[in-house]
Parts: structure tokens; sequence; C-alpha cells
């Protein structure tokens, strides 16, 4: 009886450890606030899925800029903060891609180049305020360059994904 109450112990423990980067959630409710939550963020997951969520969160602020762009208005930080805010890690992945499609995509594109002995992720700097530009030729977005959240080499293409097409 001992070793079933220990065993299940266990699994209750490791599957709360495992939650716990599913259960953040972010806090757009300022700039700090925002920067605070990513940082949680990133003490919790894995290369890979900062990878997905860094480019999520570029995709969403795109998208944001365009959306804004078409209603002609500008699209600002506290839009951004608050269009994340309360938002899970799946919330903002899945955001822009309902079907979740580009974040597998991405997430296995990222976990294959560390597992067969690619290129090692780097730790993306999501924060930095101001208005990122259009474009992935190495400017800043959101406080990242590409080569910050892209492994080495495909950045220096200038193409998303490394190459000439996708």
């Amino acid at each position: 009886m001992f070793k079933l109450t220990v065993a299940a112990l266990a699994v209750v423990l490791a599957g709360t450890a495992a939650a716990g980067w599913r259960d953040l959630r972010i806090d757009g409710s300022s700039e700090a606030a925002f920067a605070k939550s990513l940082d949680e963020f990133k003490g919790k997951l894995s290369p890979a899925h900062r990878y997905v969520l860094g480019e999520a969160l570029k995709d969403i602020w795109l998208e944001g800029e365009k959306q804004a762009e078409a209603d002609q208005r500008e699209y600002t930080d506290s839009d951004y903060y608050a269009q994340l805010h309360g938002l899970s890690y799946k919330e903002i992945v899945t955001l822009t891609d309902p079907t979740g499609d580009t974040a597998k995509d991405r997430y296995r594109v990222a976990s294959l180049s560390q597992r067969y002995g690619g290129p090692s992720l780097p730790s993306p700097n999501w924060t930095g305020g101001g208005s990122p530009p259009i474009g992935f030729s190495g400017q800043q977005v959101r406080g990242a360059t590409q080569s910050d959240m892209l492994p080495a080499g495909r950045a220096a293409t200038g193409h998303p994904c490394g190459v000439g097409v996708c």
C-alpha cells in the first residue's frame, strides 16, 4: 500500500511540474508586467517552445499592424499588450493560426535542429519597447532580431524558412 501511495504521489507531482508552463498567462496590464510574464515563460519553456512562442509573438504584432493599417489607425504597444493579456502559451501560438499547424511545424523544426546536432536555438529577448518594423532582415522585432529567434544559418538568408521557398 505504501508503494502505491508513493507512486500516486510521484505521478501527481510530475504532472504538476509538467503543467507548470501550461498554466502561465501573459500579464499585459503594463510593459513591466508583460516583461515579467515573458521572463516566467522563458524560465519554464524548453528552447523549442521558446522559439515557437517568440515567432508567434512576432506574428501577432505583424498581424496587429496589418489590421490597424487597414483600419487607418496606429497599432501601439498598449494594443499589443491588451491583445495578449491573460492568454496562455497555447492561446498565443494559435492566435494567428487557429489550426495550430504553424506552431506544430515550428516546434518540429526547432526540436529536430536540437536533436540532430543542429545549432542550438538562442534564448530570445521578447521585450524591448517600441514598434518593430515589418520584415525579416535582421531588424528588431519586439526587441529581438531575426537571428535571435532562428537557428543559425536560417537568419543569414533573410527568409523566414531559411531557403527560397517554404
